[in-house]
């Protein structure tokens, strides 16, 4: 989907407030659909963010300008981050089909304050298993709940989401701040995600690694 064709079905067919955009390791949709949502006037709001692939696992950044360098270290990654203001959460923990940061990766990132939060609610069949797990890892570490719908088609839009007090991208950067967000929605069901599922699947597993690998030869992925 489009950028433009994201915020036109998050204005008129959901009741979003706030969405975040974040391709693996891409920025240039997220700053295309925050300006034409800021263009439009529209209600809602685009957070600009991606979801970057370290060499522990994936880290969203959110409240950023700039793209990550891929395939550096946790610590590495999450510094960059929030030297430049961002917030660091854990998106799908502890699933076990995607490449997700391990438990040991998200104490470490607990101790050093890296981490404000983690997807207690992926919308995804893979974020199932995983919510007993992530409930209780953000209740013991004091982590701010959030909920994700994982979409890459506009049916998913909105399925997971993340409740708290506000309509704005600063009240949400706020309300995570304070651990006062609340994740509610459902899981995908699989007919809902069946149209998706093979192109999704060649993208993930082919195309993507594919691509980065030819980035990091050409210089452009930086590691330290």
């Amino acid at each position: 989907m489009s950028a433009r064709t994201l915020v036109d079905y998050a204005e008129h067919s959901t009741d979003l407030d706030v969405i975040a955009v974040t391709d693996h390791d891409e920025t240039a949709a997220a700053f295309e659909a925050r300006d034409y949502a800021a263009q439009k006037r529209l209600r809602v709001q685009v957070i600009p963010g991606v979801e970057v692939t370290t060499r522990d696992g994936h880290l969203l950044a959110l409240f950023i300008e700039d793209r990550p360098p891929a395939l550096r270290s946790l610590a590495a990654t999450t510094d960059w981050v929030l030297q430049r203001g961002g917030v660091c959460l854990a998106p799908h923990p502890f699933t076990r089909w995607t490449h997700s940061l391990s438990r040991r990766a998200m104490l470490d990132a607990v101790a050093h304050n890296w981490l404000a939060g983690l997807e207690v609610l992926n919308a995804s069949l893979a974020g199932r298993a995983s919510r007993p797990h992530a409930l209780k890892f953000a209740g013991q570490h004091h982590l701010a709940s959030l909920g994700g719908s994982d979409a890459h088609m506009l049916g998913i839009v909105g399925l997971a989401r993340t409740r708290f007090p506000g309509r704005t991208p600063a009240d949400l950067r706020r309300a995570i701040d304070s651990r006062t967000t609340f994740a509610e929605g459902r899981f995908a069901r699989p007919r809902e995600i069946a149209v998706e599922a093979l192109p999704q699947l060649a993208r993930s597993m082919i195309h993507l690694p594919v691509r980065r690998v030819v980035r990091f030869a050409r210089g452009q992925f930086t590691s330290p």
